[in-house]
């Protein structure tokens, strides 16, 4: 574990040694990615839960509404 908070300091001193674009390049080019990645596993979760508990599978249901 101190190895891994060791590493994490040092890049996070190297970090913010830089100045503030190749900060804010640095920043985006990590957080976009793995946001996006986030989100996408977010949305398959949430989907499957619904999926679960849909009401769709009801066998009179003919998906045209009331």
């Amino acid at each position: 574990m101190r190895g891994l908070l060791s590493w994490w300091d040092s890049v996070e001193e190297w970090l913010t040694g830089l100045p503030f674009i190749p900060q804010l390049v640095v920043f985006l080019v990590v957080a976009i990615p793995i946001a996006t990645l986030i989100a996408v596993v977010v949305n398959r979760l949430v989907g499957k839960i619904f999926s679960v508990f849909s009401r769709r599978d009801v066998g009179d249901d003919h998906g045209l509404g009331i």
